[in-house]
């Protein structure tokens, strides 16, 4: 018996003995390294995402201006006329940190910034929020289980209070992740009940334990290069910025390689994921909504954030491909209805500044695909973005209105304005 358990036990206990002491002499005092913070500031991997020490790494480097840029898949969209790229190719003095890829929404960028909230004070951030979000399902489970890390989970934990926000996020957890970790001490948050002295005293382990591992594993890790991936992009620009030249190149760029269909999506787009499907896909979102969905109170939950560390936020609007939304027969009526929702949430709050480029569907190389930017768009896109962050910008003032938490928000269709809570 006890040769068996040591066959099934001394494995692991001779890997603890290992690891440990290697933890233990992990330092996780942070170094800076612009060659490695530059490429995982467009990595776009999951590493990058769910690690502290990456992010906190970059947005606190007071040699090189980071900037965070919250989304989702439109980041992977890297052709010459992307916001890294343009930033590189125009020696701007920000660098966009790429936070985001398929999937993510307002949740899942909650709890990311939620980890480096002290590298997010003060500071300017850019959220591209898609109207294309607001479903009536809300955030996608498995998407967010997939971005979210035990660090987001062990510093929320940390950091909860009583607060409606706080409870709302701890059962919104719930929800996404029913077999989250710590399941025990997320219900307690979730109840508005405080954490025993025994649940903060293994936080606190976790918190040291995490960060070592956070530091051991970015030793190991592998980046893609920089130079290839947003470098020579910027190369083939045009050296003098000059957006009329960039725009008569992005035209000609988007109409070489979107010529195989007639919606102005890019080739290979169209021949891997519509060709095949395109019959089906007529009339296929007549009967899409975004006008009632969980992600309102999402949004506020990250809005209640940006305003806790006074982070001055340009928020992205983006537009759907208007030929598709004609064939699909997705209802542009409902498209401007549910923007002038999201408008209303964000300028009565006191969150000003929003490039609003929900009308710009119908022009020509604006849209990559059916609904991400490209060409054209990342341009328009650019005329918002660089001043803002490239000038100096008063300071927000923000007034959190609870009421945006709420549900009856988050189902309401009314006018915007006419919104009172019962």
């Amino acid at each position: 018996m006890r040769k068996r358990l040591w066959q099934i036990l001394g494995p692991v206990v001779c890997a603890a003995l290992l690891v440990v002491p290697v933890l233990a002499l992990t330092p996780t005092s942070i170094q800076h390294k612009l060659k490695t913070e530059k490429s995982d500031a467009v990595s776009l991997s999951k590493q990058v995402f769910k690690s502290k020490l990456k992010k906190e790494r970059a947005l606190t480097d007071n040699k090189q201006n980071f900037v965070p840029f919250f989304g989702s898949s439109e980041w992977s969209r890297m052709d010459a006329f992307h916001p890294s790229v343009l930033a590189e190719a125009y020696n701007r003095n920000y660098t966009p940190f790429l936070l985001g890829q398929k999937g993510a929404a307002s949740m899942t960028h909650f709890f990311s910034m939620n980890q480096v909230s002290s590298a997010m004070q003060n500071k300017k951030a850019i959220y591209f929020v898609s109207p294309q979000w607001f479903t009536k399902a809300g955030a996608n489970k498995g998407a967010f289980q997939s971005y979210f890390s035990n660090g987001e989970l062990v510093a929320f934990l940390k950091s909860a209070t009583s607060s409606a926000y706080d409870r709302y996020a701890a059962k919104r957890l719930l929800k996404l992740y029913p077999q989250v970790p710590l399941k025990g001490m997320v219900k307690k948050i979730a109840k508005g009940q405080a954490l025993s002295s025994l649940d903060k005293a293994q936080l606190s382990f976790q918190s040291s334990l995490i960060a070592k591992e956070d530091s051991l594993f970015d030793k190991f890790s592998v980046s893609l290069s920089y130079k290839s991936k947003i470098g020579n992009q910027a190369a083939s620009l045009p050296k003098q910025f000059s957006y009329d030249s960039l725009m008569q190149l992005a035209t000609a760029q988007g109409k070489k390689e979107s010529s195989n269909n007639r919606f102005g999506i890019k080739n290979d787009f169209y021949s891997r994921r519509v060709a095949s499907n395109l019959t089906k896909l007529a009339d296929s979102q007549k009967q899409f909504n975004y006008l009632s969905s969980s992600e309102y109170s999402d949004l506020q939950l990250v809005l209640k954030e940006f305003a806790k560390n006074n982070t001055n936020v340009l928020f992205v609007i983006p537009p759907v491909n208007s030929k598709w939304a004609s064939y699909t027969g997705l209802s542009q009526s409902m498209y401007r209805k549910a923007v002038a929702k999201i408008k209303y949430q964000l300028q009565s709050q006191g969150f000003t500044h929003i490039a609003d480029l929900s009308e710009e569907g119908d022009k020509s190389y604006f849209m990559q695909d059916t609904i991400h930017l490209g060409w054209n768009g990342w341009l328009a896109m650019d005329k918002y973005v660089n001043p803002f962050l490239s000038n100096k910008q008063t300071t927000p003032t923000y007034t959190i209105n609870d009421q945006f938490l709420d549900k009856t928000w988050a189902k309401y269709t009314g006018q915007p304005e006419a919104f009172t809570q019962k």
